[in-house]
């Protein structure tokens, strides 16, 4: 795997990123997720693999969350911005890798979404829970519009604040920090999408201890995941931080 990092260094093209999840894919050897049989053609002129068996053309990307993403260079750098301390709000990702608001905000909730899913099994991060009631007054949109930063900050100087209740200090502090990065970065976040941006936060503050190529490894597996099953996410009471 060594000479993996180096190439993810020096990486410019979608088709070197494209060989970084093959191997990524299929370190262990060919699969085809149709029938496992573990021989295969290449079909160079495509850069699919076909397999012996069955006849099924697959690619480092088919049948994953990458299913159809035709320019990996964007997404692969975007995933390893996570690596990076500071977030970034959707419109500075958009000017970024020069795509569309509507994409850049697919792009980063379907980043957090699948990073997110791996936390538990894949990244030993130790996380608490924290209830929505506690983030309400300071950290969520409303209908109307953004949470002012100043009347936020206004509710977390409060004594008697409910979000400070029942915690102990690592949690308050744990807690304090996400709404301040929040209310700095995005202005506030959504109910809905909150337990996403939570992930993210979780990421960027395990970082160090986070492998790039472990990182890319969560997105050659799973399943395809659309925008329409994103907007129907909607986050648990319980926030994971």
């Amino acid at each position: 795997m060594d000479d993996l990092y180096t190439l993810l260094e020096r990486a410019e093209s979608n088709s070197d990123y494209r060989y970084i999840l093959e191997r990524l894919r299929w370190f262990d050897g060919f699969k085809c997720p149709n029938c496992a049989w573990d021989k295969y053609y290449p079909v160079s002129t495509r850069g699919l693999r076909q397999c012996k068996q069955c006849g099924l053309q697959v690619s480092p990307t088919s049948g994953t969350v990458l299913h159809k993403v035709r320019n990996l260079r964007s997404w692969v750098r975007a995933i390893l911005f996570f690596l990076q301390k500071d977030e970034m709000s959707t419109v500075s990702i958009a000017l970024l890798f020069n795509r569309s608001y509507a994409t850049a905000w697919f792009m980063m909730h379907k980043i957090r979404f699948v990073l997110g899913q791996s936390l538990d099994h894949v990244f030993s991060t130790e996380r608490r829970e924290f209830p929505c009631s506690t983030m309400r007054a300071a950290l969520f949109k409303a209908s109307s519009g953004d949470v002012h930063m100043k009347s936020a900050n206004m509710a977390l100087a409060k004594p008697d604040s409910d979000y400070r209740a029942g915690f102990d200090f690592e949690d308050f502090v744990r807690l304090q920090t996400f709404l301040f990065s929040m209310l700095g970065v995005f202005q506030g976040v959504s109910r809905k999408y909150s337990q996403l941006y939570a992930y993210e936060f979780s990421l960027r503050r395990d970082r160090q201890l986070l492998d790039p190529l472990r990182l890319l490894g969560c997105f050659v597996r799973g399943s395809p995941l659309g925008r329409s099953q994103l907007k129907q996410y909607f986050a648990p009471y319980m926030i994971r931080l």
